[in-house]
């Protein structure tokens, strides 16, 4: 499920990486053996025989565009092969993360590997940090004009900013938030009234509740809650 935050992936078998069409699942993708995925606003399908040995760097929102030298709205809603951004090391780190005695081991390796990418510094501006934490904690009672109105920016250079450094749009930052907020709210909840948890997470209309729910997930809300798992973000789509 999409949550706003990007993520580097490392299979650590031979065989490469595939994300596939929520649409068709017959089509798909190959991204080597790592790859990149910018901030979505959709979910994504992975095989899950290929998740039996994977080392992965989950960022919060914006914690990968010290990184790269590419903007993060260019990763925004797509993945690419790790090796296209960092192409002396993408392999060297892999190699070293299989070379790794222990999984506690690995960690270590990535930390100071991502040190050594730096290319920016690490902290974001500060109305992208201030706009973040805003979204991230109460998105279903702040709006982007509330949070821009604070910010002193005008709205075309807040824009852009948060999408530089984001990856998304303010605006469809937020409304991801506020789904990540849904989930939260039903997560291992033994009975879901719907329309109390629309209420809750600030939507004035059921309609509009179902409206966002399947546009982020691909799954109407009662759908989810029929495949949800112990993993938030994670659900059966066979």
């Amino acid at each position: 499920m999409p949550n706003g935050e990007p993520s580097i992936v490392f299979n650590l078998r031979d065989d490469p990486l595939r994300l596939y069409d929520p649409q068709d699942l017959r089509r798909f993708d190959c991204y080597g053996h790592a790859l990149v995925s910018g901030a979505h606003t959709s979910a994504i399908v992975i095989d899950t025989p290929q998740q039996d040995r994977v080392f992965g760097i989950q960022f919060r929102a914006g914690g990968a565009f010290p990184f790269f030298r590419v903007p993060a709205w260019e990763m925004e809603n797509s993945s690419v092969e790790l090796q296209m951004l960092w192409p002396r090391t993408a392999n060297e780190l892999r190699e070293r993360l299989l070379a790794a005695s222990t999984i506690e081991a690995m960690f270590p390796v990535a930390e100071q590997h991502l040190l050594r990418q730096l290319v920016k510094p690490l902290e974001l501006h500060p109305a992208v940090r201030f706009a973040r934490h805003q979204f991230c904690t109460k998105p279903h009672q702040v709006s982007v004009a509330s949070v821009l109105g604070e910010t002193g920016l005008s709205q075309r250079r807040f824009i852009e900013l948060f999408r530089q450094q984001v990856g998304l749009a303010p605006k469809a930052f937020c409304r991801v938030r506020r789904f990540q907020r849904i989930l939260e709210t039903v997560h291992r909840a033994r009975e879901v009234d719907w329309v109390d948890v629309a209420l809750d997470c600030g939507y004035y209309d059921q309609a509009h509740f179902n409206h966002d729910f399947r546009e982020f997930s691909g799954l109407r809300p009662t759908q989810y809650w029929a495949r949800a798992t112990m993993h938030l973000n994670h659900v059966p789509v066979l």
